[in-house]
Order: structure tokens, then sequence, then C-alpha cells
């Protein structure tokens, strides 16, 4: 009964919308940030090597 009461009594300003509004954007961004970071080292993985290769024949010639 304790928790149902404390949760009826409990109301949201301005500040608490506005935190909550700015941890939401930090999930978003950091969101991203590790989705293009995976992208990112997924591509070297699989072009990486070749790409080494291709550059260090064309320091040769």
């Amino acid at each position: 009964m304790s928790e149902r009461k404390r949760f009826q009594n409990q109301t949201l300003n301005s500040e608490d919308y506005e935190k909550i509004e700015e941890g939401a954007k930090a999930v978003k961004n950091g969101g991203a940030i590790l989705a293009t970071a995976g992208l990112l080292i997924g591509v070297c993985k699989k072009y990486g090597p070749a790409l080494l290769k291709n550059i260090n024949k064309l320091r040769r010639s």
C-alpha cells in the first residue's frame, strides 16, 4: 500500500522534465556515436588490410 501512495502523490515539475529530456538526448547521441564507431570498425576490419596493401604498392612505385 505504501508503494501505491508514494507514486500517486508524486508530481513532476518543469525541472524534472528538463532532466528527463537531457537524459533522453544523451542516450540518443550515445547510441548514434556507438553505431558509427561500430560501423567504422567493421569497415576497417574488412577493407583495412587490402587498403594498406594498395597504399604500400603505390608508395613503392
